[in-house]
């Protein structure tokens, strides 16, 4: 490398070392020696440093800017990767925070329909409905709950699971069955309502 020489004329110069150590190797021209070390990664480096922005650039100005700004896009780089670790971090703080409250959530139901619940939300028999059915039903939903069994929905259909062996994918089926019994509920209230229940 000569003192005060161009980025240009640096990069023309390594290619054409380059392009004749391969003519002397394979014995091709120097035309089509270049021609082949331009297809090359490094070829296509010096290329482009050849004829990019930086073509008229001192080496040594060069290579200093160089240097800070690959200095400058490591400290980006370091600072979008802890944001990016801080914003992993977060959203599974939320996810653990939601999934805590869930749980929770699900436990004092649980201790609810143990104490009946149910049969208090059902009241008394409607029109056409037996009232040992009605019976029947608070207790079977009373002895699942005592043997910690939540219902799940997926795909139309019902199972249960116990509340322990709930995991986070669980979450949508298991809200989806507690949404089928409060409409269930509400459906049943609003014809007690209608067929004159709700009257003094």
């Amino acid at each position: 490398m000569q003192k005060n020489q161009s980025v240009s004329e640096m990069a023309t110069e390594v290619l054409a070392r380059q392009a004749g150590a391969r003519a002397r190797r394979t014995g091709e021209s120097l035309e089509v020696a270049l021609i082949a070390v331009l297809k090359t990664e490094a070829g296509r480096r010096l290329g482009q440093l050849r004829d990019g922005v930086h073509r008229d650039e001192s080496v040594d100005q060069w290579q200093s800017n160089l240097l800070r700004e690959r200095a400058e896009e490591r400290r980006l780089a370091r600072v979008r990767e802890e944001r990016s670790r801080l914003r992993e971090e977060e959203r599974n703080q939320a996810r653990e925070a939601a999934w805590e409250s869930f749980m929770r959530k699900e436990r004092r139901e649980l201790e609810l329909r143990k104490d009946g619940q149910l049969a208090g939300l059902l009241g008394e028999a409607l029109a056409g409905e037996s009232p040992a059915a009605l019976r029947r039903l608070a207790r079977e939903d009373q002895r699942q709950a005592e043997e910690g069994l939540v219902a799940l929905t997926s795909n139309g259909k019902t199972y249960y699971k116990l509340v322990e062996e709930l995991t986070e994918g669980d979450m949508a089926a298991r809200i989806a069955a507690a949404r089928l019994r409060e409409a269930w509920l509400k459906e049943r209230r609003d014809r007690w309502l209608d067929h004159g229940g709700g009257r003094l």
